[in-house]
């Protein structure tokens, strides 16, 4: 179980992206990467892993720690987080699970495997934007793996604009504690038409139209969807996470808190399970 306690005071705060990579060298992400403390830059598997050279992340597309973004979507969702911890003990753990450039990707292995890794390497949270209609008993099984580790997994609700209550939408939808599905809003803090919903099946809903962050080769735009309103969660979580360092926050503390702090609004109350849409953290969270 991972400890806030008064020796973790000073340690960094980890996020695992699992994504299409990143701009590692785009100014609003250098800062915040994660480094494997016990990796070198000689591309060897120095702490013997199994992963050589996985100094910031791994590739799990071309099993190699290359981790360009050849699409875009993980360097702006990278940009989110950034912008929404605004620090930078919050280290971002560069997992790539998708390439669009690379045919015949299996994108649902390469999530697990993804979410195996920051399992075993330790992340606080994982964000992941992907999903599809299917179960997947081994996808469920590694989310429950990193539950019982005390990682918080924030998932997308979907783009399909429909009830995920009767069509399901995962890894967001797998009934786990430390699940948190997140819905998109515009700017009028309505729901978006594209954006899914369920008052079982998803949890919280937070800003996704047009929201402006990092895009490869250092350059920066708008995105909208669901995958950008889970990364403003996941940035607020990190930042919840900071602003505690001695507590044990569990997962379930953490969606707790994060609730609360949100903003009870009647136009969800179909729509989503705590009829709930956050854009920042409250001052003066109790953690009672």
């Amino acid at each position: 179980m991972n400890s806030f306690s008064q020796e973790s005071l000073d340690r960094d705060i980890v996020v695992a992206i699992i994504d299409t990579g990143a701009d590692v060298n785009h100014p609003l992400i250098k800062g915040n990467l994660w480094t494997n403390p016990q990796e070198k830059n000689n591309r060897k598997d120095n702490d013997g892993n199994g992963f050589a050279g996985d100094l910031h992340g791994w590739n799990f597309v071309s099993n190699n720690h290359d981790l360009s973004d050849h699409h875009g979507h993980g360097t702006h969702v990278a940009g989110i987080i950034q912008q929404q911890a605004r620090s930078n003990r919050v280290k971002f753990m560069i997992l790539k699970y998708y390439d669009p450039s690379i045919p015949a990707n299996d994108n649902l292995l390469n999530t697990v495997k993804a979410i195996r890794y920051a399992t075993r390497m330790k992340a606080d949270i994982i964000n992941y934007s992907g999903g599809g209609d299917e179960r997947s008993p081994m996808e469920e099984a590694a989310i429950r793996e990193a539950q019982d580790e005390g990682i918080l997994f924030v998932a997308a609700a979907g783009n399909e604009g429909r009830n995920t209550d009767v069509v399901g939408y995962y890894p967001a939808g797998y009934k786990l504690t430390n699940i948190i599905s997140v819905a998109a809003l515009d700017s009028q803090k309505r729901l978006l038409a594209s954006s899914n919903f369920g008052t079982r099946s998803v949890d919280i809903a937070a800003p996704g139209k047009n929201i402006f962050s990092a895009l490869p080769e250092g350059k920066y735009g708008y995105m909208s969807g669901t995958s950008q309103a889970t990364a403003w969660v996941s940035g607020l979580a990190a930042a919840l996470i900071l602003r505690h360092p001695w507590e044990t926050l569990t997962p379930q503390e953490i969606k707790k808190v994060l609730l609360s702090s949100g903003t009870k609004d009647r136009l969800l109350s179909k729509k989503v399970r705590s009829q709930t849409r956050i854009s920042s953290l409250q001052a003066g969270l109790n953690m009672e």
